[in-house]
């Protein structure tokens, strides 16, 4: 980078034929004053920026802990959602679990009141059979029993005859 100081101390080659000189160094000294003005805002920018970035620091760090604080906020208020949902999930499961059970409890209510009722009927017929066995055997018995008192009879008879 040329300085004002490289400016000040240059110089050019005297020349018969070419610029005027006088023009040309007040030019120069134009061009000095320009260019060391300039190059001094430079430095106290830069200075100013060495002076400012620090205190733009503390300015960026606070940003990104209000980031993150906003982060942390947003991420509990999702966990609560999803706790929330679960919780919620979970009880429906639990509900629809219940009302299941009760309808298997109430059909199996069903088939033993069925079944009890099927036993009552078949205990009925069982009754009802053993009792036309009996019938039937009695008869059955009776009609040996009358049989051997008329063969006996016979017999009675064709003795006395």
């Amino acid at each position: 980078m040329i300085t004002p100081n490289d400016i000040a101390t240059k110089d050019f080659k005297k020349v018969s034929v070419g610029y005027s000189p006088e023009e040309v160094d007040t030019f120069l000294d134009d061009l000095y004053e320009d260019y060391e003005r300039l190059y001094e805002e430079s430095k106290k920018e830069k200075v100013q920026e060495k002076v400012v970035q620090p205190s733009a620091q503390p300015d960026r760090l606070s940003n990104f802990e209000k980031t993150l604080e906003r982060t942390l906020t947003l991420a509990e208020a999702a966990a609560e959602e999803t706790k929330a949902a679960a919780a919620a999930e979970a009880k429906a499961i639990i509900e629809n679990a219940k009302l299941q059970g009760e309808e298997i409890l109430q059909s199996a209510r069903i088939k033993t009141y069925e079944l009890e009722q099927e036993l009552v009927a078949l205990q009925n017929r069982y009754e009802l059979m053993r009792t036309r066995v009996k019938l039937l055997l009695y008869a059955e018995i009776e009609l040996l029993d009358k049989n051997e008192i008329l063969a006996e009879k016979d017999e009675e008879r064709k003795a006395n005859e």
